[in-house]
C-alpha cells in the first residue's frame, strides 16, 4: 500500500532535515538550557565560577601551612601513615618534604597564605578556605570525575549539567553552562557532560583559538532566517506537534546566540582600567569573560587552569618552581575576579570556588615532587553567601590526611547546591528505574552554616 509523509515529516527529512546538521552542531556544543525556574528554597548565590586547578595544587605549598613538617624535613614519616596508598611511591620508603614558601598572616582575620599568592593575599578576608576536603581516588581521571559529576566512573552528569537541569539558564541568548579550559583534559570533555540529563544541560566549551564557539557565523542574512523560523512556526500553528515545536525553539535560541554571544566573549569592550585588573595572561582573560558571561546571566562558568603540557598542577618532579610559575600564574587573575565582582555589587549572589581534583604529599618523589593526594586537601570559596576570613577544617601536622571538620566531595556538592538554592537530596532524575542524583546515597551540609556565618 502506497504511503505519503505529512508536512511535519516533509519538513524534518528535507529543508529542516539539512539545517538540523548544522543545528545539531551548534546545540550540542552550545549546551542551550531551559529558561529560569526556583530552586527548592531562597538561594544565597545565583551563578558560580569554579576555578579549577587541574592536576592537583599542594595544600601545603598554597594555603595550609604546615612549620612541623618543615621542621622534620628529610625524615621518614611516622608509621602511623603507611597504611595509605599513593599513585607511584610508597609512602613507607618516602622522606618528609617541608615547603619552601613563607606564609604571611593576611587582613584582619590573619588567614596564612602562601608567598606565592602575593595578590590573593589582598583577599584573605573575602575567602573561606576549606582545608579538609577528600575522598577516596588517587588517581587523576577518576578523581577528576569524582570532583566533577560525583562519581569516579564517567557517563554521569557533571555539577554544572545539574545546576542547568535544576535552575535553568537566566539568559535567553547564551548557554547556562561555559567551559574553558587552556589544553587538553586528562580525563576528557566527558567531564563537563550532561550524562544521562538530556543533551541542552551539558558544557559548552569556549575554543583556545579561532571563533570561540562554532557554528554562530550565519549562512544567511537575520531577515532571512527570521522569516525561516516565522514560517516553521506559521506551519506548526494549526496542530502542535512537540517535537517540531522543540526544533523550532532551538533554532530561535541560536538565531539569538549570533548577537549575544560575540558581545558577550569581547573583553575589548572592557575598560583599560578593569583590563589592567586582570593582567595580560590567558588564565587572567578567561576571569574576565567568566565575569562577562555571569553577568550576563550564564548559570556556571567553569575555567581548568593547568591542562597544558608541562604546566600542570601535577608536580611529581620540581615542586617548588612549578609551584612558583603555576602561582604566578592565576595568582592576579583570581584576585581581580574577587575584587571586581565585589565592586560591581555581583559576589553577593556569585559563588566563586578554587580548588583540584586532590593535593600532594608532604612526602617526596624523585626527590623533589610530590605524588597525588585524596587523603586530605584544600580549597577556598568566596562570594555567593560565604562569609569570608575564615578556616574550615584541618589536616594532620604533616598535611597528609583531613582529621577535623571533614568535608567529604560529597558534602562539598551538597553544600555549593544548597548555597544556589537546591536540596541535594530532592534534585534526583529517573535513569533505569532509580532516581540518581549528584551525590548518590551521600552528602551533607555540615558546614553550610559555617560558610554563612
Amino acid at each position: 500500500m502506497r504511503t505519503f509523509m505529512n508536512r511535519r515529516d516533509m519538513l524534518r527529512r528535507s529543508g529542516l532535515g539539512c539545517g538540523a546538521i548544522a543545528l545539531q552542531s551548534l546545540v550540542t556544543e552550545s549546551g542551550f538550557a531551559m529558561e529560569a525556574k526556583p530552586g527548592h528554597f531562597t538561594p544565597k548565590a545565583k551563578s558560580v565560577i569554579w576555578l579549577f586547578m587541574h592536576g592537583g595544587p599542594s595544600q601545603m605549598d598554597t594555603f595550609d601551612p604546615k612549620p612541623l613538617l618543615r621542621e622534620r624535613d628529610g625524615k621518614k614519616l611516622p608509621q602511623s601513615f603507611h597504611n595509605l596508598k599513593t599513585s607511584f611511591t610508597d609512602v613507607k620508603t618516602q622522606k618528609l618534604m617541608g615547603s619552601k614558601f613563607s606564609f604571611t598572616r593576611c587582613g584582619e582575620s590573619g588567614m596564612e597564605i602562601s608567598d606565592g599568592f602575593r595578590h590573593m593575599q589582598g583577599c584573605a578576608d573575602d575567602i573561606a578556605v576549606i582545608r579538609s576536603l577528600h575522598h577516596e581516588d588517587f588517581n587523576h581521571n577518576p578523581a577528576l570525575w569524582a570532583l566533577n559529576s560525583g562519581h569516579n566512573r564517567g557517563g554521569r552528569p557533571s555539577l554544572g549539567s545539574w545546576l542547568n537541569y535544576g535552575l535553568g539558564s537566566e539568559s535567553e541568548n547564551l548557554p547556562g553552562f561555559v567551559v574553558m579550559t587552556d589544553g587538553a583534559m586528562k580525563a576528557g570533555a566527558g567531564i563537563w557532560g550532561n550524562g544521562f540529563l538530556p543533551a541542552t544541560h551539558q558544557g559548552t566549551k569556549l575554543k583556545e583559538s579561532g571563533a570561540p564557539i562554532s557554528n554562530l557565523v550565519p549562512s544567511m542574512n537575520a531577515e532571512k532566517q527570521r522569516r525561516m523560523i516565522d514560517y516553521m512556526r506559521q506551519l506548526n500553528a494549526s496542530n502542535s506537534n512537540p517535537e517540531l515545536e522543540a526544533r523550532i525553539s532551538s533554532y530561535e535560541l541560536a538565531f539569538r546566540m549570533q548577537m549575544a554571544a560575540p558581545e558577550a566573549l569581547d573583553i575589548s569592550r572592557e575598560s583599560r582600567v578593569t583590563r589592567a585588573l586582570y593582567g595580560e595572561n590567558r588564565f587572567s582573560q578567561q576571569c574576565l569573560t567568566a565575569r562577562r558571561l555571569v553577568e550576563r546571566g550564564v548559570r556556571m562558568v567553569q575555567i581548568y587552569n593547568g591542562c597544558a603540557k608541562n604546566d600542570e598542577w601535577d608536580t611529581h618532579n620540581k615542586n617548588h618552581s612549578r609551584h612558583e610559575r603555576l602561582m604566578s600564574n592565576v595568582d592576579q587573575g583570581c584576585a581581580a575576579l574577587i575584587a571586581d565582582l565585589k565592586s560591581r555589587g555581583m559576589l553577593e549572589d556569585t559563588l566563586v570556588i578554587w580548588c583540584g581534583e586532590f593535593g600532594r604529599t608532604p612526602t617526596t618523589e624523585k626527590r623533589n615532587g610530590r605524588d597525588h593526594n585524596p587523603y586530605g586537601f584544600c580549597g577556598w570559596m568566596a562570594g555567593g553567601g560565604v562569609k569570608g576570613g575564615q578556616v574550615i577544617g584541618a589536616t594532620d601536622e604533616f598535611g597528609f590526611r583531613a582529621v577535623e571538620d571533614k568535608v567529604h566531595l560529597h558534602d562539598f556538592h551538597a553544600t555549593i547546591l544548597k548555597l544556589m538554592g537546591l536540596d541535594h537530596q530532592t534534585l534526583s532524575v529517573n535513569h533505569n528505574g532509580l532516581d540518581m542524583r549528584l551525590t548518590d546515597l551521600h552528602g551533607n551540609n555540615d558546614i553550610y552554616d559555617r560558610l554563612v556565618g
